[in-house]
């Protein structure tokens, strides 16, 4: 409707222009260099239009004849940067479905046709990584780092390649960097903590540990089991330089952090049952116990009691096991204190509550001795022995979640593969 009435405007305003012209013609004398010409002023204007109207017409030739090359580079390029882009969504598509040998030949040929990295770094990225080339793979994730953008992917890619490699001290400086352009990325925090903790840089994993709870990269059991973990390493490295002092405060403060970390609890009772301390280790050991029982706990409780009487040993692991009645490693404990004490029922009551809570192999053996020491019988006492073999379950051991190593003590670092906070009591 606008152009309408816009046309129609202008309609009205050249006839009314025409019309006033033709009311007033009046007449137009031009000399120049001996010529005269004479014309009327509509005459001299429509020529005037003509002439504006031919120039118009020739500049679009002149502009079409000498604009055709680069209309013609332009087509052209526009023409690749299509084929480019089709062949970058195509690559992606089939490096999600990981087809690696289409991926990695798209990559190519969008590389060849863009010609732009940042365009198609992270395709021949993710095609390299298919295909197992961690030589280019190691030089693409290398010029990520130089863009503000993919810095991140870059320095993140170069650890995990280092990892892969077994660069351990390189894989721990690029989670650095990255860890500084990106600090709530929940992965890497947990990886450079690890790290960290694997060359024994406490510091540094205290730092990263505190930006993870700022950003909240990491769950809060996580954090206080990460934390517990630090702590403990640096309650080690100053009980090896001969600082036991420090080496309690340090191992209390891992207590602190998790009350059910019993690595911890262990180290701070040793500590203060060598300085003389024994009802503050009696304290940290029974609390512990009875929130979460572990046999480091009774082996921390039985030292208490160094040189004492067969009957001593079993009224204090009476104590113990009063704290927790649930715990199958107290009544074992209990049991062979009175063993030792050749109290036999009492024994034989415990042993058949720790079977029923889990009967693993030393319950039976256990049972199996009782049987020859109170009744000489050798066929209850074999018939245990062949249950032990036949109906026990595994015993808890201090298990590596990475590569599933059974180690008999606990370790900061799994003794098979170096994985640092990997073991757990399963």
């Amino acid at each position: 409707m606008r152009r309408l009435l816009a046309f129609l405007a202008l309609t009205g305003l050249a006839v009314a222009g025409a019309v006033w012209l033709a009311d007033r013609p009046g007449e137009v004398t031009i000399r120049w260099q001996g010529w005269r010409m004479d014309t009327t002023v509509p005459v001299l204007l429509a020529f005037l239009a003509l002439l504006l109207v031919a120039f118009s017409m020739l500049n679009r030739l002149v502009r079409g004849v000498f604009g055709a090359p680069g209309r013609w580079f332009e087509s052209r390029r526009l023409g690749r940067e299509r084929k480019g882009y089709a062949a970058l969504s195509d690559g992606l598509a089939a490096a999600a479905s990981g087809d690696a040998a289409r991926a990695g030949k798209l990559a190519r040929r969008a590389d060849k046709l863009l010609n732009d990295p940042a365009v198609t770094g992270l395709l021949i990225t993710q095609a390299a990584r298919l295909s197992g080339d961690d030589g280019q793979l190691r030089q693409r994730y290398e010029v990520m780092t130089e863009r503000r953008e993919t810095a991140f992917l870059g320095h993140k890619g170069l650890a995990e390649l280092a990892l892969k490699q077994g660069e351990r001290e390189t894989a721990r400086d690029q989670a650095g960097q990255a860890f500084l352009l990106r600090p709530g990325a929940e992965d890497l925090a947990a990886l450079l903590l690890d790290l960290h903790v694997e060359a024994g840089a406490w510091a540094e994993a205290e730092q990263v540990l505190r930006t993870a709870r700022r950003r909240h990269a990491l769950p809060e059991a996580e954090l206080a089991r990460r934390r517990a973990l630090i702590l403990l390493g640096r309650a080690e490295e100053a009980l090896a330089a001969g600082d036991e002092s420090r080496a309690l405060d340090w191992a209390l403060d891992a207590r602190d952090a998790d009350p059910l970390f019993v690595p911890a609890v262990s180290l701070a009772a040793g500590l203060y049952r060598r300085r003389g301390k024994g009802r503050k280790a009696a304290a940290l050991l029974k609390a512990a116990f009875k929130a979460a029982p572990h046999p480091l706990l009774v082996t921390g409780w039985r030292a208490l009691g160094e040189g004492e009487g067969a009957l001593e040993r079993v009224k204090r692991m009476q104590e113990l096991v009063q704290a927790n009645p649930a715990s199958p490693d107290g009544h074992v404990a209990l049991a062979e204190a009175a063993l030792a004490a050749q109290l036999w029922g009492q024994a034989r009551t415990h042993l058949e509550k720790a079977l029923e809570q889990r009967p693993t192999r030393a319950v039976f053996q256990l049972l199996a001795q009782v049987e020859r020491d109170e009744r000489k019988d050798e066929a209850a006492a074999g018939a245990w022995t062949l249950r032990a073999a036949t109906d026990s379950v595994s015993e808890p051991s201090w298990t590596c979640g990475g590569c599933g190593h059974h180690a008999p003590d606990f370790a900061l670092r799994c003794p098979a593969c170096g994985a640092a906070g990997r073991l757990e009591w399963t």
